[in-house]
């Protein structure tokens, strides 16, 4: 589905449904009343975290404008999830069963094309984890960067802290790896900006 038709659902969902807004900042439930509730970000964008035993909180993912979140989809045996929000967001919630009900073929279309996206997504990030060291993890988050922006440079959507806990890896080992790359000219950074030649 494209952005004018994602644009188009969006505005025929608004039509029945209202947004509810969250300011940057605030925490999102990421367990809501039904197992069956899918969240659809008509703006804004949102972390989501995890406390660890000290009470810090661990990135662990992000989701973008008209992206989707829903609690089927994310496992949490702890119960130590949280949804933060990154800008003010407006989020449509919704019970998708409703809409299979009413065979709307436009919202399972866009749903079922989402699910494919953040499977292909989470298929990505394992691959990432399973690599050996942190320069095979750092490369291969940036390949999946640099394919998105189609140019010779990128932007890292996150600050470094949430890089090294996407990544798995201590934040000053992270440094001295982008450091050390850097020294070695496979790299050149300014700020969140990367350029890279392979």
């Amino acid at each position: 589905m494209n952005n004018q038709n994602t644009n188009q659902l969006f505005d025929e969902i608004s039509e029945y449904l209202t947004p509810t807004t969250f300011k940057k900042g605030e925490y999102i439930p990421l367990f809501q009343n039904s197992k069956r509730e899918i969240a659809l970000i008509k703006s804004g964008e949102v972390f989501l975290m995890k406390s660890d035993i000290n009470g810090n909180l661990l990135y662990l993912d992000r989701f973008k404008e008209q992206q989707v979140f829903s609690r089927i989809w994310i496992y949490n045996e702890d119960n130590d999830l949280f949804l933060v929000c990154k800008k003010n967001t407006e989020i449509y919630f919704l019970d998708y069963t409703l809409f299979m009900q009413k065979n709307n073929s436009k919202i399972m279309s866009f749903l079922f094309e989402n699910f494919l996206a953040y499977t292909n997504y989470l298929n990505q990030k394992i691959t990432i984890l399973q690599k050996k060291n942190m320069e095979e993890k750092i490369f291969s988050y940036f390949k999946i960067l640099k394919k998105e922006s189609d140019g010779k440079k990128f932007e890292i959507p996150i600050s470094y802290k949430d890089l090294a806990d996407y990544l798995g890896v201590d934040r000053s080992s992270l440094m001295r790896k982008l450091n050390d790359l850097e020294k070695k000219k496979k790299i050149k950074r300014q700020g969140r900006t990367i350029f890279w030649k392979n």
